[in-house]
């Protein structure tokens, strides 16, 4: 009986392990439409392109980005969003979800870290999840930093980001940038 219980235990811990780990090193994005919402469990189900669904808790400080504008409750079925997430072993929990509606219609969500700032060209070097650097124009973005408004100028290397880009064709224009420092 020891023997089994050592065999059932043990990938639980690494499980556990693996969740905390999957957290620190940062959020996940995911887009779809939101086919659910039970305000009681304070969760919605995300169906992606596949057609396949997700059920996705509400962080305690969710934010809602709806035409440009903040807030912690403007979610209804049918809306078109862009999630980032913390992926845990038994539940996704969702901290910022884009409205893709209007002027953010063609915006999505894009997860990872400064890479660098050109002064002179104005433009922010970003590394995207996937490991890949994109450069954005920094034109008239709005930048904030540890959730207070800010300057590109105050960034680090290496500080996590969260950017809403425009996808115009092939374009992408960053519109906000939501850093925090390490």
């Amino acid at each position: 009986m020891k023997s089994f219980s050592k065999w059932v235990c043990a990938p639980i811990a690494v499980l556990l392990l693996a969740g905390g780990a999957v957290r620190a090193d940062g959020d996940s994005v995911a887009g779809g439409k939101v086919k659910s919402i039970n305000a009681d469990k304070k969760e919605f189900v995300l169906t992606d392109a596949a057609g396949k669904d997700a059920t996705i808790k509400f962080g305690d400080q969710l934010v809602i980005n709806r035409a440009g504008k903040d807030s912690g409750n403007d979610l209804k079925v049918g809306d078109a969003i862009n999630v980032c997430h913390s992926k845990g072993v038994l539940t996704w929990t969702a901290h910022y979800i884009l409205v893709q509606e209007g002027d953010s219609k063609n915006s999505e969500l894009v997860r990872g870290s400064v890479k660098g700032y050109d002064v002179e060209k104005k433009e922010l070097t970003f590394t995207n999840e996937t490991g890949k650097d994109v450069v954005f124009a920094m034109g008239d973005a709005k930048v904030s930093l540890n959730k207070k408004a800010s300057k590109v100028e105050d960034l680090r290397i290496g500080d996590n980001a969260l950017a809403i880009v425009e996808k115009t064709g092939d374009k992408s224009t960053l519109k906000t940038l939501m850093a925090e420092h390490k």
